[in-house]
């Protein structure tokens, strides 16, 4: 599911700490896609990153309305969604000189 563009909020309106969490975030979504999984609960999510699933849940709220109800995250949804929002949707070329 998309996030809502009415519930997003400006970067400075995002707590330091809920933006420290969001590549930790991505980490465990990118193991859970390689791994096969579909779809992913806040419960899911807050075990694997050790905080409850409401703070998942607050988290997200902050970016818009991910998931459904009683049903989840999409994981590559969600892990496209964080790309996006941290500026890691696209690869970069990169050359490594004197190494």
């Amino acid at each position: 599911m998309a996030p809502n563009s009415e519930s997003r909020q400006s970067r400075s309106e995002v707590p330091e700490v809920v933006i420290n969490r969001l590549p930790q975030y991505v980490r465990i979504l990118n193991r859970l896609l390689d791994e096969g999984t579909g779809v992913v609960s806040s419960q899911q999510l807050g075990e694997k990153l050790q905080v409850t699933p409401a703070q998942i849940r607050k988290d997200l709220s902050y970016f818009g309305r991910f998931g459904k109800q009683g049903r989840g995250y999409s994981v590559s949804d969600l892990l496209d969604h964080l790309r996006q929002i941290l500026g890691i949707n696209s690869p970069w070329n990169v050359a490594v000189v004197g190494v």
